[in-house]
């Protein structure tokens, strides 16, 4: 049995979501969004959902601006009366160490308001008013954006999915892409276990599971895949939901720090992580050292976590280019095929205005931020998108 779509999207995490939502409403498309498991099960389910413009790449600044646009507007956004997104906007403080790294820092808030971002330097005085428990004894710089924040991973991506259904939308869950279907070098399909899905366009958005599609294809993309954890802390008092975002750039593993449900602190890193052979091959088991390195980290950094208890932990897969940037766009050779792949630990954060820009690729539309830094070719060409931090998840 077959199906014939406008469009297909593979992933229903929160970037193939906004995709879907997007190409039905730019283009009137009937959509089917594939996922071989259920909805938001993905890396999307793992993710700490912090929003942030603070970048080193431009148009990373210039996505995750728009995204904020989108979070804070969110329902009128999806014209869905029940759409949500849980976004707390209680703001953003980086902090930097003395030297090199807080220059370069310097240079980013620079360049961030010069293309639009509301980010700026704070005073030690000034950070403690927005965050009266942070200890800054050790820090250079300190960075601010007042109207960033965090939201819940799960009504954002489940609410951009009951916008596209509005929208004629279908989506199949139970149901994994088993291979791309092509005739003269162009997109027809994919095919499942239910039968063959017909659509001129396929937007894959598979994160960490890329190369289940690409490889039959002989296709070569660069992709590594790591273990991070995310740990949960209780201190003395209640952690305020208000409190800013941190992060922490005077640590080697770039910890960051929110709020979370319960009066709780949420404790994840910026670096590596574990190499994984495969997105599947997870290992559960949490590390003692490294709870102990986190707490240790945290209690040097909040007032009254010094004697800080772990209350909950998971674990989630970073799909990790060279660069750490995503791969976007279309695949040279294969007309119709649009790639989403390698946001090594950003997704969250551009999802909302990034699947409009690649609804526009799809549609041969023009780009609300050109993509083209993105493509897959960039690393052939030596062309990479280096961050000003060195590895990690803030580049």
């Amino acid at each position: 049995m077959s199906e014939t779509f406008d469009a297909i999207v593979l992933g229903s995490g929160v970037v193939g979501a906004s995709a879907a939502f997007h190409l039905a409403k730019l283009g009137g498309l009937k959509v089917c969004v594939v996922e071989r498991g259920e909805l938001c099960s993905g890396g999307t389910a793992k993710s700490c959902a912090i929003v942030r413009s603070h970048y080193s790449v431009p148009s990373n600044t210039a996505l995750t601006l728009a995204s904020l646009e989108i979070f804070a507007n969110f329902t009128d956004y999806l014209e869905n009366g029940g759409a949500e997104s849980g976004f707390v906007n209680s703001g953003y403080l980086i902090l930097a160490p003395e030297g090199g790294l807080a220059e370069k820092m310097r240079a980013n808030l620079a360049m961030q308001s010069d293309v639009g971002a509301e980010t700026f330097e704070l005073s030690p005085a000034e950070a403690l008013e927005r965050h009266p428990f942070v200890a800054l004894d050790d820090v250079g710089l300190i960075g601010y954006e007042p109207r960033s924040g965090y939201a819940d991973p799960y009504l954002t991506t489940s609410s951009f999915l009951r916008a596209a259904r509005a929208r004629r939308a279908v989506v199949k869950t139970g149901c994994p892409a088993e291979r791309l279907l092509l005739h003269g070098g162009r997109v027809t399909g994919v095919a499942t276990p239910r039968g063959e899905l017909r659509a001129g366009i396929v937007v894959s958005a598979l994160g960490p599971w890329t190369r289940g599609l690409t490889d039959p294809l002989g296709l070569e993309i660069p992709l590594e895949i790591s273990r991070h954890t995310v740990l949960t802390f209780k201190g003395d008092a209640p952690y305020g939901r208000d409190l800013p975002v941190v992060k922490d750039l005077t640590t080697a593993n770039k910890m960051y720090f929110r709020p979370a449900t319960g009066g709780v602190v949420l404790v994840g890193t910026g670096d590596h992580g574990d190499p994984l052979a495969a997105a599947d091959d997870m290992d559960e088991n949490l590390d003692d050292d490294f709870v102990l390195l986190q707490g240790g980290q945290l209690a040097r950094r909040l007032a009254g976590f010094e004697e800080a208890a772990p209350t909950a932990s998971w674990v989630g897969a970073y799909d990790i280019t060279p660069d750490w940037n995503p791969v976007l766009g279309p695949v040279p050779g294969i007309e119709g095929l649009v790639l989403a792949y390698g946001f090594s630990g950003h997704g969250f954060k551009l999802a909302p205005a990034l699947g409009k820009v690649l609804a526009q690729t799809a549609l041969g539309l023009p780009q609300d931020v050109d993509l083209t830094p993105y493509r897959l070719g960039r690393f052939a060409k030596g062309e990479l998108l280096t961050g000003a931090y060195g590895i990690g998840s803030i580049s």
